[in-house]
C-alpha cells in the first residue's frame, strides 16, 4: 500500500462495501484507496476522501473548489485515532476541524478500527464558538447518503459547496440529541444504539460491538459507564427479541 496505512485501505474497502449493500452505490468510477469516487442511484458523483494525515484548512478548500467543478460531492472520513480529538474531550477546534464541522452539521464522519473490525461513525462537536466537547456516535446510516449544498462563512472557507454525508434529509447524522419527536419504547432502543427500523441484525450487532468496547466499564473511564452499559445492554436485548432472536 505504500505511505497508504493499513487502516485507511481496510476502512476504504469497508465504505465500498456498505455503500453496495445499502443501494448508496450504483457506479464505481475510481478506487484509489484514500479517495474514491463513485455514482448514486440518482446520478449524483461522490468523491470520498480518507483521511489520515495533516489536513490543512486551504487543501480542504481546493479540494471542495475542485470537486465542485468537476460537478462531484465531497464526502471527509478522517481516521479518529490521528485526526480527532477523544471522545468526550473538550477541544478548542483548528481552523480545518472548524471547517469539517460546520459543512457536515456540527459532525465530523470518522473511521476506525477496532480489534480487526472497521467501524465508520459521526464525531458530535457539541457546543457553540470554538471550544466544543467530542462525542463519537454509532456507526453512520449508510443508507442515508445524501447530497447537499452548505453554504459557510468562515475565514478562509467562504462560499457555497457541494457534500456527501450520512444526514438524510435532516442532515444531522441520526444525531440522538436533535430527534426531539415521540418515540415508541421499541423506537427509543433503536435510537440509542444508532439504528433504525428494518436495519439488518448484522447492522445492529456491529453498532452494538462499537458502543460496548467505547462504554464497557472496564475500557471507559466515563462516570455513567456502568449505568450506560446497562441500558446499551438492555436495548440490545430488546431489539434482538423483537427480531426473534
Amino acid at each position: 500500500m505504500g505511505s497508504i496505512r493499513y487502516e485507511t485501505a481496510y476502512a476504504s474497502a469497508y465504505l465500498v462495501e456498505e455503500l453496495k449493500y445499502s443501494g448508496g452505490l450504483a457506479q464505481m468510477k475510481h478506487n484509489g484507496i484514500d479517495i474514491v469516487l463513485f455514482e448514486t442511484p440518482s446520478g449524483e458523483a461522490v468523491s470520498a476522501h480518507l483521511i489520515d494525515s495533516a489536513l490543512p484548512l486551504y487543501e480542504i478548500r481546493n479540494t471542495l473548489q475542485d470537486n465542485a467543478a468537476k460537478n462531484r460531492y465531497t464526502l471527509y472520513l478522517l481516521w479518529a485515532d490521528m485526526m480527532l480529538p477523544r471522545h468526550g474531550e473538550r477541544y478548542v477546534a483548528d481552523d480545518w476541524m472548524e471547517a469539517l464541522y460546520t459543512l457536515y452539521h456540527d459532525t465530523i464522519y470518522a473511521y476506525e478500527i477496532i480489534d480487526g473490525e472497521p467501524f465508520i461513525f459521526p464525531a458530535y462537536f457539541r457546543g457553540v464558538g470554538l471550544t466544543r466537547e467530542v462525542e463519537f456516535g454509532s456507526t453512520v446510516p449508510f443508507r442515508d447518503l445524501t447530497c447537499r449544498k452548505v453554504r459557510t462563512h468562515l475565514a478562509g472557507l467562504q462560499g457555497e459547496w457541494w457534500v456527501a454525508d450520512f444526514g438524510g434529509t435532516r442532515g444531522t447524522a441520526h444525531d440522538p440529541k436533535t430527534e426531539a419527536r415521540q418515540m415508541t419504547e421499541l423506537e427509543g432502543y433503536y435510537l440509542l444504539l444508532g439504528v433504525k427500523p428494518g436495519d439488518s441484525r448484522d447492522k445492529i450487532k456491529k453498532a452494538y460491538r462499537l458502543l460496548a468496547r467505547r462504554y464497557h466499564p472496564d475500557l471507559s473511564q466515563d462516570a455513567d459507564a456502568h449505568e450506560r452499559m446497562q441500558r446499551l445492554n438492555h436495548a440490545y436485548d430488546k431489539l434482538m427479541e423483537a427480531l426473534g432472536d
